[in-house]
């Protein structure tokens, strides 16, 4: 497990980051865009986090589904 993926974790289950509002917005010292998967289309229930370097998403770092 790589350190973005720990402090999303982490967020996570302190409710510092909310799955549930979508669209892209700053996190930390990222730039996170949260999109819903649904099964019918993705095979997977849940969503999906891509983790950019800034706000002009120069830089991919991770994407994660939960």
């Amino acid at each position: 497990m790589n350190k973005i993926e720990a402090k999303i974790r982490e967020a996570l289950k302190s409710n510092k980051l909310n799955p549930e509002i979508l669209g892209e917005r700053k996190w930390c010292t990222y730039f996170i865009s949260v999109n819903k998967l649904v099964w019918s289309r993705n095979l997977w229930d849940g969503y999906e986090i891509h983790v950019y370097s800034d706000e002009y998403k120069t830089l991919h770092l991770a994407t994660f589904k939960i």
